[in-house]
């Protein structure tokens, strides 16, 4: 998410007291829908306690957040005052591994002023890596966001189960295999080869870009080269689903140049591919520009 904004239409979730958040019993089923809940939790106590509060009780000890630079999520947070609005979210596409370790959570946010809650509401997308700790409870292990216009309708949830059904492979194919094919080829092909019509792109100003068709289009809308370095990278146990986190460099065809950092959620699954990474879901964030010298 974005420093003050992350949420979306208020969830029908109560926030529960600390109390009585407790992780699934051991072996219990847990599915992507799970997942979806869990984020409705973590999104009710935003709305209840702040999001400053929220965000301390629910990401990981060792949670990222990009500002813009990677940072710790939870000690990042604990040093904010909680901002002067109500923060709200839900889930739009909840991505479950087969081992039940890891998953990502995205969908649409909204804010509101506490001070006028009649004053225009901010939009965007949240991103959530989550991860299940050794207690069992789920706890969000990188997280991001953007902004956008407030969305002409609102998305359902798609909710995908990995099956484990495919040959386990190393993470860092998958970010090696895409990096090598944008420069062997082009972004274009790259993004072709890698996406399905489940793939989502979120960029800043933009309504969620879904399905290889719409991704296909974007890229038509940003000519250049694209450069890729991962930074930090993960797997689940079953070897379908991987993460990276990660930095970019895109030098426009027209000479300008931007920079910034990526996550990239991977799967791995017979229900999308079984014999490549595909990619789930990505999201950029550019650095600022670098301040204009004095005269």
């Amino acid at each position: 998410m974005t420093c003050i904004h992350r949420a979306c239409r208020a969830l029908l979730a109560i926030a529960l007291p600390v109390s009585m958040v407790v992780p699934a019993a051991a072996g219990a089923p847990f599915g992507a829908a799970d997942l979806a809940a869990e984020e409705g939790k973590f999104a009710a106590w935003s709305v209840r306690h702040g999001m400053r509060d929220a965000f301390v009780e629910f990401f990981a000890d060792d949670s990222i957040l990009l500002r813009p630079d990677p940072v710790n999520g939870r000690d990042y947070m604990r040093a904010q005052a909680n901002p002067p609005i109500v923060l709200d979210w839900r889930s739009s596409l909840a991505v479950l591994s087969a081992s039940g370790d890891l998953g990502i959570s995205t969908g649409p946010w909204v804010s509101t002023s506490k001070a006028d809650p009649a004053a225009p509401a901010g939009h965007g997308q949240f991103f959530s890596v989550w991860q299940r700790q050794s207690t069992g409870q789920w706890k969000v292990l990188i997280d991001h966001g953007i902004s956008h216009d407030k969305p002409a309708t609102e998305a359902k949830l798609a909710a995908y189960d990995l099956t484990g059904q495919a040959a386990a492979a190393p993470a860092g194919d998958a970010e090696a295999g895409f990096a090598a094919r944008t420069v062997a080829a082009s972004a274009a092909v790259a993004y072709a080869e890698a996406s399905t019509d489940r793939t989502r792109l979120l960029r800043n100003g933009r309504q969620p870009i879904n399905g290889t068709a719409a991704i296909a289009t974007y890229l038509q809308s940003v000519p250049g080269s694209w450069r890729w370095q991962p930074v930090k990278q993960g797997a689940s146990k079953a070897g379908d689903f991987a993460y990276a986190l990660g930095t970019y460099t895109w030098q426009a065809t027209d000479g300008a140049k931007q920079q910034g950092h990526y996550i990239r959620v991977w799967v791995r699954d017979a229900g999308v591919d079984s014999k490549r990474w595909k990619l789930a879901a990505e999201v950029l964030t550019p650095r600022p520009p670098a301040p204009a010298p004095k005269a």
